[in-house]
This record gives C-alpha cells, structure tokens and sequence, in this order.
C-alpha cells in the first residue's frame, strides 16, 4: 500500500472511531435515561405523583444525575483528543474502544451503587475512572510517539492533552485507599489531582527545555 492509500485509510479509520465513540456516549445516555423510575414500580399517585414517584426512589435519581455529569465530562474529554488527531492506527483505536467500554463499567458501578456497600461503590468508581484514564492516556501517548498528531498542534497544547489524559487516572489511584476510609476522605482525596497536574505540568516543561 502506497504511502497516501495508507494515510487515507488511517483518516477513514478515525473518522469510524469517533463515530462509534459517538455513538457509545449517545447509548451511554439511553442507558441513564433507562434508570428513571417509571409510573408503574410505585403506588404514588394523585397530582404530583411525579414529584412523589422521584422522592421514593431518590437513589435511582442521584445516579442518573452522577451518570449524565461522567457521560458529558468524558464525552468533552474524548472529543479534545479526537480533535487533536490526524488519523489513527490499530493500537490507538483499540485503546480509545476500551477507553469508552471502561466509561460503561463506570455507569454500570454508579447504576449498582444502591445495592452494595458505600466503600466498595467508593472503590468501584475510582477504579473504573483509573482505567478511563489510563486506556485514554495510552492512547494520546501512543498517537503522540507514531505521530498521528495533526499539524498545527504546538507543544504546549500537546502537553495540555497528556496532563489532562495522565492527572485523572493518577488521581483515581490515589483516591482508591481513602475509598475505605469514609465518604469525606475519599470526597477530600480526589483534590490529588491538582498537585498531581501541577508536577506533571513541570515535568513536562522540564522535558520541553531539554530536546
């Protein structure tokens, strides 16, 4: 295959990974729609049998709220870096595909939260979000070193993409051991992320100044 049939097929590729990025998210959004209670599982009734069915099933309503904030964070999140590409490769995409199945395991512990213990939710969760990041962070170091960046992105924009991709998962990690300690600290814990940001910031100027 000649060099421009290749680069064709690898922009062809991209554009079907964010399609099918897309497209997870929008099912991701069906399955937290999915959740609301519906008029049946309750015996509310009379004029604000609405207001009353929410109130009774409070829990399902706090995680559909937790499950639209994580879909649109990562959804933004995926588009910055998918915007930030030229093309893709089977490495990149395999990565980003495990990327968005891990956001659905995060959906799927946040879904199963009222049903099993406050520390393993907290674990289950920092988990899920540390694999988020990781295989997204993967991704965006691997475009990077098979230089599927498109052109016009600076370096410091390129290091603003992998703070963001690398802070988070590292964060996770972090916040995992407080997740048996009680709901504050694990709350407190993910404050981690701004001292994590900053060193990965000055690393990576460090790095900057020495090429």
């Amino acid at each position: 295959m000649s060099d421009g049939a290749y680069m064709g097929t690898a922009r062809s590729q991209l554009e079907r990974l964010s399609v099918l990025t897309d497209v997870v998210y929008g099912v991701a959004l069906v399955l937290v729609v999915s959740w609301l209670p519906l008029p049946e599982e309750s015996h509310a009734t009379g004029a604000v049998w609405l207001f009353d069915l929410w109130v009774e099933y409070s829990n399902n309503i706090i995680a559909v709220i937790i499950g639209l904030v994580f879909t649109i964070i990562y959804w933004i999140r995926s588009n910055t870096l998918m915007t930030a590409l030229d093309r893709t490769d089977g490495v990149h995409t395999g990565l980003s595909i495990a990327s968005v199945f891990f956001l659905l395991l995060l959906l799927y512990v946040v879904r199963g939260s009222a049903e099993v213990a406050a520390p393993s939710r907290r674990a289950g969760e920092s988990v899920a979000v540390a694999l988020i990041g990781i295989a997204a962070g993967a991704a965006w170091w691997w475009a990077r070193r098979k230089g599927l960046v498109r052109a016009g992105i600076t370096k410091e924009e390129m290091l603003g993409v992998q703070i963001e991709a690398f802070a988070e998962p590292l964060a996770a990690l972090v916040t995992l051991p407080f997740a048996f300690v009680g709901e504050l600290a694990w709350n407190l814990s993910w404050l981690a992320y701004i001292p994590i940001a900053a060193f990965l910031r000055r690393r990576g100027a460090k790095d900057q100044e020495t090429k």
